[in-house]
């Protein structure tokens, strides 16, 4: 386990992660696109991840740690 802080560009990198997913799924929403479909799942896992790893800087990971 890393004890490190994190830096202030870590942050941001993460608070950009979060951005980017939420307009993607924006605008795979507002395309009307199938959201059962297999591209709906990418980018519902990359928000959800994404999501995960900035909740995780303020103590509130709510995603299970696997490894």
């Amino acid at each position: 386990m890393n004890n490190k802080p994190t830096t202030r560009e870590q942050l941001q990198g993460k608070i950009d992660r979060v951005h980017a997913a939420r307009i993607r799924a924006e605008q795979f929403i507002n395309a009307s696109e199938d959201l059962n479909s297999k591209d709906a799942v990418a980018i519902g896992v990359e928000l959800v991840l994404a999501a995960n790893g900035l909740a995780s800087e303020f103590g509130r990971s709510f995603l299970k740690d696997i490894t």
